[in-house]
């Protein structure tokens, strides 16, 4: 029997053609360089190039590993096609090339070559770590595809945009010719209480005291080695807490906010005293103290399963509801998922932040926690999943829910009893002479919506 060319083979050949003719035709020209023997898993390879000050071109020594994928029929490569995307699902020996490759410090390029209906269309993606990960099947778990949108990464002679994309695979991690702005999670205290107040006590504990004296006839107070300590004096609005706690024949001492600066012990009896205003403040915001874990979590009644609570998105500003309580099931356990949030007064020279992060507690009967083994494993899988989008947004939740949507956080408002309030300012925010570049592919999306700027200026949030 004579030979025979598979189709197959034709439109492969075609495929790696129709890429060849686009790094040709690309500014600035694109290296192409087509493995001839030994194919495995790649097609070939491109440099990128670089035009000289005398007008030459200049070979740059940055190389990426190219597969093509070629079809000419629906069902082939590009499944669960639509108008705007398709998926690529890749085979075992796909995955174990990019590793191969991937590893000794190469990028590898995935081209899809469309030769349906006579089109010669080209989509083109850098296989990342993720894209790997999803591809690979575990066990019981189904790989996942690899997609593809027709727009971003559809590969168009003339728009010479390929340098753009895929470029940033090659630069250093910090970047220092531009600038950036930092987003953090800490928020301002914009007023506070100016003095500490002490009084001796022949007391030792709270404990103690609350045997005598109602808890609404108290200030906020902290008590260290017989001596409470109060930001406000106590001899008038609390009289009858003066009278029984306060040890007789004994005065008051003042201490400027100087004075707590300037001592380490008082900026730690400061940051105290504040605390009992913020549980305070938490629990008319619905959440109540863990202590064996030092977090505030949305509280669940018996009745519940579920807690929502309002709330406006941060992109779009759109009214909604969020779930910060839920019943789970996992295989055998069974618990609810609580909010939290890690909320810490800290000093920096003269000024006081509150720092705060988003956490989760994990109960089995909405207040008794997990198993320590338990909260962490759950606790690693639902960080490991927020990307820095995802933190900016839950930063953003905290806000919100907190300020009810104000400008500011009033922990505790002390207009009408002539003190000082507490009150909490949005998070503080920065400039540095650096930056960390985007992906090839996320920083064409954004040169896209940024035609006006300098391509030296063009960066992205830290938590973009």
């Amino acid at each position: 029997m004579s030979k025979t060319v598979l189709p197959t083979h034709i439109i492969g050949e075609r495929g790696v053609n129709v890429f060849a003719d686009y790094c040709n035709r690309h500014q600035p020209y694109i290296l192409w360089r087509e493995e001839t023997k030994n194919d495995f898993g790649v097609d070939g390879e491109v440099e990128l190039t670089e035009i000289t000050i005398e007008g030459k071109i200049k070979p740059t020594s940055q190389i990426l590993k190219v597969q093509i994928k070629s079809t000419q029929n629906d069902k082939s490569y590009m499944a669960s096609e639509n108008e705007d995307s398709f998926s690529f699902y890749a085979s075992e020996d796909d995955i174990e090339y990019w590793k191969n490759y991937r590893q000794y410090g190469y990028q590898v390029l995935l081209v899809i070559f469309d030769g349906r209906e006579g089109h010669d269309f080209l989509y083109c993606k850098q296989v990342t770590d993720i894209d790997a990960a999803l591809a690979t099947k575990k066990k019981k778990t189904k790989s996942q595809p690899i997609l593809f949108s027709k727009t971003e990464n559809r590969l168009i002679i003339g728009q010479n945009d390929f340098v753009t994309r895929f470029q940033s695979s090659f630069k250093n991690r910090i970047n220092y010719s531009s600038k950036e702005t930092l987003d953090t999670n800490m928020w301002p205290f914009r007023s506070r209480p100016p003095w500490i107040y002490t009084y001796p006590t022949h007391y030792k504990t709270k404990k103690d005291i609350f045997t005598k004296i109602a808890q609404n006839e108290a200030p906020y107070f902290v008590i260290k080695n017989s001596v409470i300590y109060t930001f406000i004096p106590i001899e008038k609005d609390f009289k009858s807490f003066f009278e029984h706690v306060v040890s007789e024949g004994k005065k008051r001492s003042e201490h400027r906010f100087q004075d707590v600066l300037e001592s380490v012990v008082l900026r730690n009896y400061y940051v105290e005293l504040l605390n009992e205003y913020i549980r305070d403040f938490m629990r008319k915001r619905g959440l109540f103290y863990q202590k064996e874990y030092r977090k505030y979590y949305f509280f669940l009644k018996d009745d519940q399963t579920e807690y929502k609570v309002p709330y406006r998105t941060r992109k779009i500003d759109k009214e909604t509801e969020k779930s910060v309580v839920t019943y789970h099931q996992y295989g055998k356990d069974a618990f609810f998922r609580h909010w939290a949030i890690e909320a810490k007064p800290l000093f920096i020279e003269d000024k006081i932040f509150l720092v705060v992060s988003h956490k989760y507690l994990f109960t089995s009967d909405r207040k008794t926690p997990l198993k320590p083994e338990k909260i962490t494993k759950y606790t690693n899988y639902l960080n490991a999943r927020t990307f820095n989008n995802g933190v900016l947004d839950l930063l953003h939740f905290w806000w919100y829910h907190l300020s009810k949507g104000s400008h500011e956080v009033i922990v505790f408002d002390g207009t009408t009893l002539n003190q000082t309030s507490i009150t909490i300012g949005k998070s503080i925010n920065f400039e540095v002479k650096f930056g960390i570049p985007l992906d090839g592919e996320k920083l064409f999306k954004r040169k896209k919506n940024i035609s006006s700027a300098p391509s030296s200026s063009i960066q992205s949030s830290l938590f973009d």
